[in-house]
């Protein structure tokens, strides 16, 4: 393919999905679906994984689109990045590539450059309620807890059904120690959803916090894991066993959640601190 034909086809790809997003503006349906199943827009499949967007097709926006996501799947941000920064100097109105890139450049902390590529794509696709989630957090790593609020609350606007962003209000409370408003934000994902994964951590975080560490524990092992949960759930379960000298659950709840040490629980939490806790729960075990 020679290179006017390929930028032509890359234009091509993003205007597409620029007049199906925009010009049928009232309809943005597809957005609530994105993160369950793929869905159609245009001649693209756009689904959800792990928070990175991949979409179907054989084009050039296409492969480019999923060879970076594949990279940030294993944990390869910046080279990730180098494919979506280029591919948007062809292609700047390519949702997943803005949305990508701002994956990308929160897991490399540089989150101020992120901010600016999630407002692009909520300039394109206003009602993804993900790109609010994916803002908030930043505010909230940020220390600009108000703006944090204000993103999860349009989130919820744009989307009431997704409750993972009751999760994060009742995280902002939780970090203030308002425990008794992160509770009510907690039971209102398990009053929508029975035994909603994060809604029931949620709970028993307050527990840990209380020092209620068997009440911790019932909770955490009522979830189910087999499902999408937040991988904090192993620190949680780690601690709280550590601290009813239950060392080998504790070893075993450590060592899950080293396996994840591209999730977001390392961005803010030290893998030296994590790998410390395990090799001390491994040395009780042999008392």
């Amino acid at each position: 393919m020679g290179r006017n034909t390929y930028i032509k086809s890359f234009l091509s790809a993003a205007i597409i999905f620029t007049i199906i997003t925009a010009a049928g503006s009232s309809d943005y349906s597809w957005v609530h679906h994105v993160d369950k199943k793929p869905v159609i827009i245009g001649k693209y499949q756009i689904y959800s994984k792990n928070d990175i967007l991949f979409c179907t097709g054989d084009d050039p926006a296409g492969t480019a689109n999923n060879k970076a996501a594949e990279l940030m799947v294993i944990g390869n941000f910046p080279e990730a990045l180098t494919i979506l920064e280029e591919a948007l100097t062809r292609a700047p109105l390519f949702f997943p590539f803005l949305y990508n890139a701002g994956i990308c450049t929160l897991y490399m902390n540089r989150l101020q450059v992120s901010l600016i590529h999630f407002r692009k794509a909520a300039q394109l696709v206003p009602e993804y309620s993900n790109i609010y989630l994916q803002t908030g957090y930043i505010y909230g790593r940020l220390n600009r807890e108000s703006e944090a609020l204000e993103q999860f609350r349009i989130g919820l606007k744009k989307n009431p059904k997704e409750l993972n962003t009751y999760i994060l209000i009742g995280d902002i409370y939780f970090n203030r120690n308002q425990l008794r408003t992160a509770k009510k934000y907690y039971d209102t994902t398990i009053t929508l959803q029975h035994l909603f994964p994060n809604g029931l951590l949620g709970l028993a975080k307050i527990h840990f916090k209380n020092e209620e560490y068997i009440k911790a524990i019932v909770l955490l092992k009522s979830i189910n894991t087999s499902v999408d949960y937040d991988k904090s759930y192993h620190y949680y379960f780690a601690e709280s066993s550590f601290k009813t000298g239950d060392y080998k659950t504790a070893v075993e709840q450590y060592e899950t959640l080293l396996t994840y040490k591209n999730d977001k629980f390392f961005l803010v939490n030290s893998l030296f601190l994590i790998t410390h806790k395990l090799e001390l729960s491994k040395r009780f075990t042999e008392r």
